[in-house]
């Protein structure tokens, strides 16, 4: 049914504009892309899973995932980016490319090779709300989803930190001149993109019911999608965007084959590369846009 097909796509679509608002958190901040992002999600939802199986209820999984997640991020931003020099851009992307792979090796080594299944919740709530049906874990997902990306929405406009992240975004120089404190801003930053990218790796391997150690690289590429089609820095573009594949693979999926699935997105990407290179709502690379 058509309905159940765009619901299904419109919740694939959240859990990617998660990741996707981290990417564009990080390259608001400092103009760069943190490609070990996909793999902090992936070390989440690991973690959240394992937790999950020994019994531990969701609530609990899931707070770890997130705090996985922000601690992963802070790591990575240590080693990757907070004293690489300015001079040499491309350093800090082979370096997150680096901590990519060494969190997934640890992973493998520490938890094997193998998927891990992700245990169901709320397995008794079964919502039929006549175009299509909503389960319990879908319900959870589609909320958290909601609720994080709300969240972030309310936290860059009306707190003084997220004023500070978007000032540090808009002209690092000035806003260290005003007094802001841009290091401490700039790990804000990362820690946050980290919590998204946490919630987004335990989010997907619920609604999949699974989670393997090498989903970071998929993660990491379908957020690129989805900051390049809806533009670099845009959060509003960037969730707009990441429904948009969101739906587009769920149908592509349902009513083609699924081994066109990432094909149609390509091609979309590659399509608006040629037409709008900012991206479909994108106007200032580097400058975090709340539209």
């Amino acid at each position: 049914m058509l309905g159940q097909q765009l619901f299904n796509g419109v919740l694939l679509g959240a859990t990617f504009a998660l990741v996707a608002l981290g990417f564009n958190l990080v390259v608001g901040a400092m103009d760069r892309l943190n490609f070990a992002l996909g793999e902090t999600a992936m070390v989440s939802a690991v973690v959240g899973a394992v937790l999950m199986e020994t019994g531990l209820p969701f609530a609990v999984a899931f707070l770890a995932a997130i705090a996985t997640g922000g601690l992963l991020a802070v790591i990575v931003y240590v080693a990757s980016f907070r004293y690489v020099s300015d001079r040499f851009p491309t350093a800090s992307i082979l370096s997150s490319l680096g901590m990519g792979l060494v969190l997934t090796a640890v992973v493998v080594k520490v938890f094997g090779s193998d998927q891990r299944s992700v245990p169901d919740v709320l397995a008794g709530v079964d919502l039929d709300l006549g175009l299509f049906r909503v389960s319990g874990a879908q319900l959870v997902i589609i909320v958290l989803a909601a609720l994080m990306t709300v969240g972030l929405y309310v936290f860059l406009d009306r707190t003084v930190w997220g004023t500070a992240i978007r000032g540090v975004s808009d002209d690092p120089t000035m806003v260290a001149l005003l007094g802001v404190p841009v290091q401490r801003v700039i790990l804000l930053t990362f820690t946050l993109s980290g919590v998204l990218a946490g919630a987004a790796g335990l989010l997907t391997g619920l609604a999949y019911h699974s989670v393997s150690p090498f989903d970071g690289f998929t993660s990491t590429l379908t957020a690129l999608m989805v900051i390049v089609l809806g533009g670099l820095g845009s959060v509003t573009g960037g969730v707009i965007a990441a429904l948009v594949i969101g739906v587009l693979q769920t149908l592509t999926v349902a009513y083609l084959s699924a081994t066109l699935r990432d094909l149609i997105v390509f091609v979309l990407v590659g399509i608006v590369l040629l037409v709008r290179p900012q991206g479909l709502f994108g106007r200032n690379a580097g400058v975090l846009e709340r539209v």
